[in-house]
């Protein structure tokens, strides 16, 4: 048999850090490629009571995946498909295992498909997301508008307890807590960055694609044109009956500065044009659906654009798959620069994390959203870049210390925003997740029900409090 458990060292250093460039430590580390594995390791560390940390493809930006103690269990090596069906409504079902990349499941469906073109419609722009990972955040991407978020599109899973038994969860499935509240056992699972057990399986319902796909990128000379541009298309957005807005993102100027300056060795956005120095703001736009339809919609779009001073020449208009996919590209460059950026600061100073917000304001105009952020900013003296889900108001604002003072500037904006989210009954946190970092950074304003149901699930399912110590609900985090 195998060894399955090995002491970390200095070769398994990455699995400490993820995107959020927030780190921590361990004492071992496992990469199981099967079920049967995640319950022999499981096994000892039950024995020796040793805290276990899941790990995916270390996308996060959030620290959930970072260990503070014990063991670590990376499932990127259970990436397999399992078994595929075609359902006579014409979805599909896959089910595959929690480390398969977005990237991998694509080009799995592609091939158990065939003749049925079908796709799964969680689409965060981060390729290399597994499907266990957007499960454990229940991860929305930003065709959000148009389909949801990923629970609508995960049919059941199979949940390995920290003693190794295994259980199959369903939609449907109804679990009672000792406080009397009543929900959905598969949302014990989904979102709670893996406070509650580990997936080893994942049963997906996939799509017919559309016949359709287009995207538009619209540039404004000035923010406010792009703000006035969303605030229209929230109060009277285009419809048709076989054709629909899919996505509507913001790309602030400073965004669009960090790609450019990365642009070279960003194979598939290279070949994009540069964009004009005069532009403060850039609105993308997917529509999914028939083309006869699609074109209808974007020449509404086109029209509303030029109203807000859009120049439609400017415009970048594609269709099809491979086109489109250069501008979710752009669109992902503007988080990826923002990672890369804090990733330079930290080579003069390890204690610089990632900062971005994560918060949602309905009640307000989008152009009084993005208004009230720069402002927060240009008071504090700081640089960030904005960009985010535009029609929800659901904007990501990347602080850019050139050091720890700003860096402590930016937390107390952060949590000065929170407060005021709170105030207006927003959301503190929308598809990120809390994990480890935000944790800390928004402690006292995190929404209380949330954690209470949190706290109350992690009591019921995981008593002897092994699973991703200190995620969402804190706690003891390293070993026992």
């Amino acid at each position: 048999m195998r060894q399955l458990i090995f002491p970390m060292k200095e070769q398994y250093e990455e699995f400490l850090i993820d995107e959020s460039k927030f780190s921590g430590f361990a004492e071992s580390i496992s990469f199981p490629e099967s079920e049967e594995e995640i319950q022999e390791v499981l096994r000892t560390m039950n024995e020796e009571h040793i805290p276990v940390t899941i790990q995916g493809g270390k996308t996060g930006i959030t620290g959930a995946a970072v260990p503070e103690g014990g063991h670590v269990m990376n499932l990127s090596r259970m990436n397999k498909v399992k078994s595929s069906v075609l359902l006579k409504d014409g979805t599909g079902r896959i089910t595959v295992e929690p480390g398969i990349n977005l990237m991998d499941l694509s080009r799995e469906i592609a091939a158990a498909f065939r003749k049925n073109s079908l796709f799964w419609p969680p689409d965060p722009t981060e390729t290399s997301a597994t499907a266990g990972g957007i499960a454990a955040t229940n991860a929305q991407g930003i065709s959000r508008l148009l389909y949801g978020p990923a629970r609508t599109y995960i049919e059941s899973l199979r949940l390995v307890k920290s003693d190794g038994q295994v259980i199959t969860v369903e939609k449907g499935q109804k679990l009672t807590l000792p406080s009397g509240r009543v929900i959905d056992r598969i949302d014990a699972v989904l979102g709670k960055e893996g406070i509650t057990g580990v997936m080893s399986e994942l049963t997906l319902k996939l799509l017919p694609k559309p016949a359709g796909i287009w995207g538009i990128a619209f540039f404004f000379v000035q923010t406010k044109e792009a703000g006035r541009f969303v605030d229209i298309l929230r109060q009277h957005m285009p419809e048709c009956e076989n054709a629909a807005v899919a996505a509507v993102e913001y790309i602030d100027r400073t965004s669009m500065d960090l790609i450019e300056k990365h642009k070279g060795v960003m194979t598939k956005i290279k070949e994009l044009p540069d964009i004009g120095e005069e532009t403060e703001g850039m609105v993308y736009v997917e529509l999914h659906g028939e083309e006869d339809e699609i074109e209808l919609l974007a020449e509404s779009l086109m029209e509303t654009a030029m109203v807000c001073g859009s120049d439609p020449d400017e415009a970048w208009a594609v269709s099809g798959e491979t086109d489109v996919e250069k501008l979710r590209a752009f669109r992902h460059g503007a988080a990826e620069t923002a990672n890369l950026y804090i990733e330079e600061v930290r080579r003069n100073d390890e204690r610089i994390t990632k900062l971005g917000t994560d918060m949602v304001i309905s009640d307000m105009s989008f152009s009084d959203t993005l208004c009230n952020m720069t402002e927060g900013l240009k008071q504090a003296g700081l640089k960030a870049s904005i960009f985010g889900h535009a029609l929800e108001n659901h904007l990501h604002v990347n602080i850019l210390p050139d050091d720890h003072d700003d860096y402590e500037k930016g937390i107390a904006l952060i949590r000065k925003w929170a407060a005021q989210v709170r105030e207006r009954h927003g959301q503190v946190t929308g598809e990120h997740g809390i994990g480890k970092l935000k944790l800390r950074i928004l402690d006292g304003l995190l929404s209380k029900p949330y954690i209470e149901l949190c706290t109350e699930l992690k009591e019921e399912l995981d008593a002897g409090f092994v699973w991703n110590r200190g995620n969402i609900i804190g706690g003891k985090a390293g070993g026992v």
